[in-house]
This record gives C-alpha cells, sequence and structure tokens, in this order.
C-alpha cells in the first residue's frame, strides 16, 4: 500500500539527518520528545511539559539524554562534532576495585557509562552475550529496552563484570516485588558486586534472604492491619528480626503487647520486647505468654516509663476522684 504525505494540512518543520539516522535506538517515547521540541522550536525543555503528550518527567529526560549522545541536542552555543563519537574503554575482563572514597575514580566509572547510541547497536550485532542480555531482559520485563537501560547493563556487565545470567536474575526478582526499575537493578548489582556476589548459588541465597524481607514486611502490613507503608526505619527492624529466625506470629504478639502497655503501635518498643525473647530463647506465642516478667528495666530502659505522648506525670483518675469528694462548700 502506498502512502502520501498531507504537506498541507497546517504547515510543516524540518527534522534534521541526524534524527533519522539513528532511529534505530530511539525509543517510540524519544521519538515524540523530539518531534515535540522541533514543533515548538523551543530551547528551554522542562521534562514536565512532555506531560501533554503523554511522556513522564522520568522518560523525557532519558530522551534528551539519548539526542544529547548522539549529538543533536547540545548545551552552549558551539555545535558538538557530529562525526561517530570516540569508542569508550575497551572493556575489562574482571571487575574493578572502586574505593569508596575516592571522588575522582568514581567521576571515571560515570564517565564509562555514557556509552554513545552507535557503540551500543555495535555491541548488541558484535557480543552474542549482549544480544543475549538485551533479548532475555526484554522477555523477562514484558518492554523494550530504553537507551538509559540499554547502557546501563552494557556499563553493568563490561565495568563490574556481572554476567548476562546474574544481571537476569536481579531483573526477575525487581520484577517480582514492582520494583523493576533499571536504578533499582544498578544498586542490587553493584551491591552484589561489592559483597563478591559472582556465582549462581551465591546470587539465589542472596535472592532468597531479599525475598524473605520483602516477604516479612508484606507479612507485618498485612497482620498489623496498617494501612500505609513501612517506614525506613520500621523496614530495619523487621530485617533484624527476620535474620533472628523470629516468626510472624511472635511479631504479632509483640505488637499487642506493645499496644496494650503503651497505648499505640512503636516498633522500638516491639523490638525491646522480641530482642528479650530472643535472649531467652523464646520463639513461640506460648513461650511468651509464659514468660511473666517481661523485659527487663535494666536492658530496656523504656519499659516502665511513660510515654510523653500518650501518657502524664500525674494520675488523671487520682485527679477526678478527688475533685468528686472534695466538692467545695459555699458560704451562705
Amino acid at each position: 500500500m502506498r502512502y502520501k504525505v498531507n504537506w498541507d494540512s497546517g504547515g510543516v518543520f524540518a527534522v534534521p539527518d541526524i534524527a533519522a539516522d539513528c532511529l534505530k535506538l530511539a525509543s517510540g517515547k524519544a521519538v515524540k520528545v523530539l518531534l515535540y521540541i522541533l514543533k515548538n522550536k523551543t530551547s528551554d525543555i522542562d521534562p514536565a511539559a512532555f506531560a501533554e503528550i503523554g511522556v513522564s518527567a522520568e522518560d523525557a529526560e532519558d530522551a534528551v539524554s539519548y539526542w544529547q549522545q548522539v549529538g543533536l541536542l547540545y548545551t552552549g552555543d558551539t555545535a558538538p562534532v557530529t562525526d561517530v563519537p570516540e569508542k569508550a574503554a575497551a572493556s575489562v575482563s574482571a571487575p574493578v576495585s572502586v574505593p569508596a572514597d575516592s571522588a575522582a575514580q568514581r567521576a571515571k566509572e560515570r564517565a564509562s557509562k555514557m556509552l554513545p547510541p552507535e557503540e551500543i547497536a555495535e555491541r548488541i550485532e558484535g557480543s552474542s552475550d549482549i544480544k543475549f542480555l538485551f533479548d532475555s531482559a526484554e522477555s523477562t520485563l514484558g518492554r523494550i529496552l530504553n537507551y538509559t537501560e540499554q547502557r546501563t547493563l552494557i556499563w553493568l556487565h563490561d565495568y563490574y563484570g556481572i554476567t548476562p545470567d546474574l544481571l537476569l536474575m536481579i531483573m526477575d526478582f525487581a520484577k517480582q516485588i514492582n520494583k523493576a526499575s533499571i536504578g533499582y537493578i544498578e544498586k542490587i548489582a553493584i551491591s552484589w558486586h561489592d559483597s563478591g556476589i559472582t556465582t549462581h548459588e551465591q546470587a539465589e541465597r542472596e535472592i532468597m534472604s531479599l525475598q524473605s524481607y520483602f516477604s516479612a514486611e508484606g507479612q507485618v502490613t498485612a497482620r498489623l492491619e496498617l494501612s500505609r507503608k513501612l517506614t525506613p526505619t520500621e523496614k530495619k527492624f523487621v530485617h533484624e528480626w527476620t535474620d533472628k529466625g523470629i516468626s510472624i506470629d511472635l511479631i504479632v504478639y509483640s505488637y499487642e503487647k506493645t499496644v496494650d502497655n503503651i497505648g499505640k503501635v512503636k516498633f522500638s518498643y516491639m523490638n525491646k520486647i522480641l530482642t528479650d525473647w530472643h535472649q531467652k530463647g523464646i520463639s513461640t506465642v506460648s513461650e511468651a505468654m509464659s514468660d511473666t516478667k517481661g523485659p527487663s528495666d535494666k536492658n530496656n530502659p523504656s519499659v516502665g516509663k511513660k510515654d510523653s505522648d500518650n501518657e502524664h506525670s500525674y494520675n488523671l483518675d487520682l485527679l477526678l476522684e478527688h475533685a468528686m469528694n472534695n466538692t467545695p462548700k459555699i458560704k451562705k
């Protein structure tokens, strides 16, 4: 079927040749952003403005970054050279050790992440590992990888030496917990590198540990009937309880004891109760119910103290009783 362009539909605007040459790696949203910019002839790019064409601020930033990398968009007064960008540093065969306190090394590390689209295309065609990684990643995530995701995965593979199978295991786990963003995947991957996790067996154990954490968080939220997400501090407590092997039933019972004692949910108070039980070897609710002493004042300074948010330094019941029994008499 043949089509013709309606050039008389209300005006036209120019599209640079470089845009057409770089369509292969450009996402649909990147094309929408570019057309919007060219149509409106704007030099002030506000990522939030692209919401009207169905592109989020995050996707817009990724699109702008892509067109900057290919040399179509630039900042300053001088246009960049449009030749093919110089190749990035050659891939290393082993993970690179990066000193945590070296700002210069970190800057170098980030610079190596900025692969131009031309090199990404070459890597896909020239490396069976990268092609397998991209194909499997798109199958796992259920969508086409964008430019930022492509360059980040290659960077994790080349710079940190993380194998495709480990990266795919991370992506699969991230999708299971609804955190399949490239930022979260990158965070876990670097954490694994820093922790020396390089084998399939080590990765499986780490994922099982992460799954238990997230499962525990969900169970605690549900069983305590919290109508909100756990705070970072509360999540930290849950992770500590999980590491100690404390059951969800015992956590719920500590919650009941906490509410009975101070009248509200307070994870630090629950932690003191659970820590005391753990030190005593108590692992079941029945054993905890038989423990009449509870946390000692010495080890748990908060036990027995007044909660400043809910209690007063005086006994309100005694004051009311005193007021009722000592009604002042009016002299005639």
